[in-house]
């Protein structure tokens, strides 16, 4: 079932992390425990987790269907993934996975982008009901333990990142006929060890502001690409 296996480590300090890529999910196992701050379907918010998993639903399941967290709680248990699980969901394909790391002497930044652009929308779009599948999916993991207003600015980069990647590739809502931001159910997440916070604020004019942007930058600019070029959902 495991298409590719990959340990990333650098420095001895420098935490360990498996990737599991298959065809309906990326898992994330970090060496242990770790703090998250994300807007998942399951566990999400600020708490901690062990494991951590991207979805691939298909969109083509007819009714009825089960609550979101449900689905992610049972492939979780499936999947006998350790511990408290954050997971999101997507129909995107895991195709479109895009993968940056950027990092400098005990410091290191990983992201993983999955994408569907079927659902773009600008920020600010007048809301409504025409739902098509079609997510970006965004992880951060950070290899400092943070404080919580440091996970938080961190989440505010990751989102900047996003939206520069997207307006970058001139995707336009097809609401407003504008430059998009992201799409209409969008999830990202920030990871890091627990621990007593090495980082207390990680903005623009920080090295580790810089490596957010950097590695956060690559993997969505890898992930649209796969997806306009691929033309997934």
């Amino acid at each position: 079932m495991i298409l590719s296996l990959r340990i990333t480590e650098s420095e001895e300090d420098i935490l360990k992390i498996k990737v599991i890529h298959h065809n309906d999910y990326l898992i994330l196992l970090p060496q242990g425990n770790c703090r998250v701050l994300s807007s998942a379907v399951l566990n999400g918010g600020l708490c901690e987790a062990s494991s951590f998993l991207n979805l691939r639903v298909d969109k083509q399941t007819p009714p009825p269907w089960l609550p979101p967290e449900e689905t992610l709680r049972l492939k979780a248990r499936e999947l006998r993934l350790p511990g408290s699980v954050t997971a999101m969901m997507t129909a995107a394909s895991m195709k479109s996975l895009g993968y940056g790391v950027a990092s400098a002497p005990d410091v290191q930044v990983e992201c993983w982008v999955t994408c569907g652009l079927s659902n773009v929308r600008r920020v600010g779009d007048e809301a409504d009901d025409r739902f098509v599948p079609g997510t970006i999916n965004i992880w951060l993991f950070i290899n400092k333990p943070m404080s919580d207003t440091a996970m938080a600015e961190a989440l505010i980069m990751l989102t900047e990142s996003k939206v520069t990647a997207i307006r970058d590739e001139n995707i336009i809502s097809p609401v407003s006929g504008l430059p998009a931001s992201g799409t209409g159910t969008d999830s990202h997440a920030v990871i890091c060890p627990r621990g007593k916070p090495d980082v207390v604020y990680c903005g623009k004019h920080t090295l580790l502001g810089e490596l957010i942007g950097s590695a956060a930058m690559k993997a969505c600019q890898i992930s649209l690409r796969k997806c306009l070029s691929q033309k997934t959902p």
